[in-house]
């Protein structure tokens, strides 16, 4: 079981490393948030499965907060997309 959810993180790690990728290479402002976006949510997975491998809660802890800084990360993407100041 250890096994397999070990070779998902790789896959997840490899999938991220791609995304990273995309996100370097792209120019316009929404691909490069879309590409963050999936980041975070490719880290959130590996944290999680991390958690349940290693039984930490620790990962389930950051996940957390990677997820609340995704959030923050989309909120103020769209605020500043739509010209706001404050």
């Amino acid at each position: 079981m250890n096994t397999v959810l070990l070779a998902l993180v790789v896959v997840l790690a490899l999938v991220l490393l791609i995304s990273l990728l995309i996100m370097l290479a792209r120019t316009r402002l929404t691909d490069r948030l879309l590409a963050v976006q999936l980041l975070g949510t490719l880290g959130v997975a590996m944290l999680l499965v991390l958690a349940v491998v290693m039984q930490q809660r620790a990962f389930l802890d950051t996940a957390l907060v990677l997820v609340m800084l995704a959030v923050v990360v989309t909120a103020v993407f769209t605020h500043r997309q739509r010209g706001g100041k404050s």
